[in-house]
């Protein structure tokens, strides 16, 4: 009779918790899978974060949360993991009655781009771990993995020749009426500028600085056609990484930056494009744009988006073009503006197993290890 009794009690507890379970398991059950930092720069390291809570009495024994991020993120933890064309973690909780429990994952993004994670699947049991419910929760994440920097001697060389002809042609568009005040004397400064009276207090050459009569802006125009065929792909996120990079250095100098690319966005499917601009903000924006261009190789044609330029050029601007694509009719274009009076750099990228001769005094050659990454 006691064991019957025990089978009856067995029973009807088995049934209440699973009536409970059934209607009551995922309510007050909150998830959220999300980016720690939404930017970083290509080999840092971010952290994911996971919260479960459960904002209710009846607590889960087994909650699994299941979610996929990009295979190109490395994990220190790869428990309960599988990958694919993606990176499947299926992380298991126990989670009592209100109760909130975080984990931290640590991870290395490898790749460039703009990552998204839409939602996580949630299976959980009951108390008895005989029933299955499941459900999937809509939660949004994006991450922004922003080009490699590149920095050393070779980044610097390349500035300093960027600077010289910008600091000579902002000089041309300094309003002589509008003082500013006084600075120490470089050796791209004339003569002409000494104010003799500062010097003479500090013991050491000052000149006068002036408002400009217009704000002096450099134009990035990044080609992501190639020269030729080899590591398509390698050569162009080079090429990125070269932009992002010259970015960096002239907002650094208080340089306003303006971008353009025959690549397209990868959300939007339009070509990138950046408005100038010389706030600490600015590269947040220029390296958003340049996450987002498409790993594909879809690209518009460059000589169009250069039409514009060729025509309408614009005496307080530099226009750098970062291109590994240097044939004559990229360069007659170029040829043009600058018999028209335009300040141009061009740096092309080159494969040191294929080399590289420069055939016109502005192009500025970036060896890249073939073999390399």
């Amino acid at each position: 009779m006691q064991l019957i009794i025990a089978v009856l009690v067995a029973v009807l507890m088995y049934s209440i918790q699973y009536k409970l379970y059934r209607q009551f398991w995922d309510n007050k059950l909150n998830i959220s899978v999300r980016f720690q930092n939404p930017y970083m720069n290509n080999g840092e390291r971010n952290y994911l974060t996971e919260i479960v809570s459960n904002e209710k009495k009846l607590p889960l024994p087994v909650l699994h949360v299941k979610y996929s991020t990009s295979r190109t993120f490395l994990f220190d933890d790869y428990e309960n993991t599988s990958v694919t064309d993606l990176y499947h973690r299926n992380d298991v909780f126990s989670v009592l009655g209100n109760q909130k429990v975080t984990r931290t994952l640590s991870f290395v993004a490898t790749k460039r781009g703009f990552y998204t994670m839409n939602n996580q699947n949630i299976i959980a049991k009951d108390f008895f771990m005989t029933k299955t419910f499941a459900k999937t929760i809509k939660d949004y994440s994006e991450l922004y993995v922003f080009p490699r920097k590149y920095d050393g001697a070779r980044m610097e060389l390349l500035c300093n020749w960027l600077f010289g002809d910008i600091e000579s042609k902002k000089s041309l568009y300094e309003d002589p009426f509008s003082f500013r005040g006084v600075r120490d004397y470089n050796y791209h400064d004339s003569m002409n500028k000494v104010n003799w009276k500062a010097s003479a207090r500090t013991g050491r050459l000052m000149v006068n600085q002036y408002n400009h009569a217009s704000e002096y802006k450099v134009k990035i125009m990044l080609n992501l056609d190639t020269n030729n065929m080899t590591k398509m792909e390698k050569m162009q996120e080079v090429c990125i990484e070269i932009a992002s990079s010259l970015a960096k250095k002239m907002l650094e100098k208080n340089i306003s930056v303006m971008f353009e690319s025959n690549g397209l966005d990868i959300v939007n499917k339009d070509m990138v494009s950046v408005p100038g601009g010389a706030s600490s903000a600015h590269m947040i924006t220029i390296d958003k744009a340049l996450s987002r261009i498409d790993k594909t190789g879809d690209i518009e044609d460059f000589l169009e988006l250069m039409d514009d330029d060729v025509t309408h050029i614009k005496d307080n601007i530099t226009y750098v073009f970062v291109s590994s694509y240097y044939k004559n009719d990229i360069l007659l274009k170029i040829d043009y503006m600058i018999d028209k009076g335009a300040s141009v750099m061009m740096i092309v990228p080159y494969f040191d197993k294929i080399g590289f001769s420069p055939i016109r005094p502005y192009m500025y050659g970036w060896e890249v290890k073939m073999d390399e990454g």
